[in-house]
């Protein structure tokens, strides 16, 4: 686990070594570090620097040479703080940073308008790329059709595996979500209004066949979960207006459906 940890953290394998070794050994020169890893002693008086830099380790002179140490799980602490408010800095500035890559991009480097996501990666890259979406737009909401049945739902992944990052920054940004879901047994057989803040995204099957629209502007996204997962994305304001009519149709069924009754 501290592996995998540390590799999230961004940390190469020799800097993970050398990190651990220091957890381990306390304050050492770079020779006895470089013995203990079987490492080269400028690559370890490399990673070193790298790793004081990131503020994981402090140095220390002893009779004029230089001592490495480990702070503790503090320094990893507040590495992570630190990222997170520069984090935070860089999405606040986004919008207008948005702007200017559009205002440099010429006509003749448009990307193209249909984009193809695939695997598990592929899928979250999309919801990022939904995300995107709404900011360049500088729209505050996005609609979202699930079609799955109870068949679907058997073997299923949750779609929260794939959508946590969206869902966080959802709350975060203060995106609205028009939702309605259509369920049934073997096939889809009725169609409800759902409120995002009673909405559990976690019980949205990822397997066994469901199917999501996603409505963002003058983007659509599809999305289907079978053997492999596969996303496409249509950039065309024409296409997206028929999906958003065909999404308000289907809402009005819902009111229609829920008065009768």
């Amino acid at each position: 686990m501290l592996d995998r940890y540390l590799t999230d953290l961004g940390l190469t394998d020799k800097e993970q070594k050398i990190f651990l070794a220091l957890t381990e050994l306390g304050l050492q020169p770079a020779s006895v570090v470089a013995r203990h890893c079987s490492l080269d002693r400028v690559t370890t008086y490399k990673h070193l620097k790298k790793l004081s830099e990131l503020g994981l380790v402090k140095i220390y002179y002893t009779h004029a040479i230089q001592h490495f140490g480990v702070e503790g799980p503090e320094a990893i602490e507040r590495l992570l703080r630190e990222r997170e408010e520069h984090v935070k800095s860089l999405i606040e500035e986004f919008p207008t940073i948005a702007k200017q890559f559009a205002a440099l991009s010429g006509e003749g480097q448009s990307l193209p308008r249909v984009q193809v996501f695939e695997g598990t990666n592929g899928i979250k890259s999309c919801f990022r790329d939904v995300l995107s979406e709404l900011k360049v737009q500088e729209i505050r909401q996005v609609r979202l059709l699930s079609i799955n049945t109870f068949h679907d739902r058997l073997e299923s992944v949750p779609l929260s595996k794939f959508m946590s990052e969206f869902r966080r920054a959802v709350d975060l940004e203060g995106i609205d979500m028009d939702i309605l879901e259509a369920t049934g047994t073997i096939v889809p057989e009725r169609m409800e209004r759902r409120h995002m803040k009673d909405f559990d995204f976690s019980s949205l099957p990822a397997a066994g066949g469901a199917t999501h629209i996603l409505l963002a502007g003058a983007a659509v996204y599809l999305l289907t979960f079978k053997q492999t997962q596969i996303g496409l994305k249509i950039r065309q304001q024409e296409m997206a207006q028929v999906f958003h009519f065909l999404f308000d149709l289907a809402g009005k069924s819902v009111v229609r459906s829920q008065e009768q009754s």
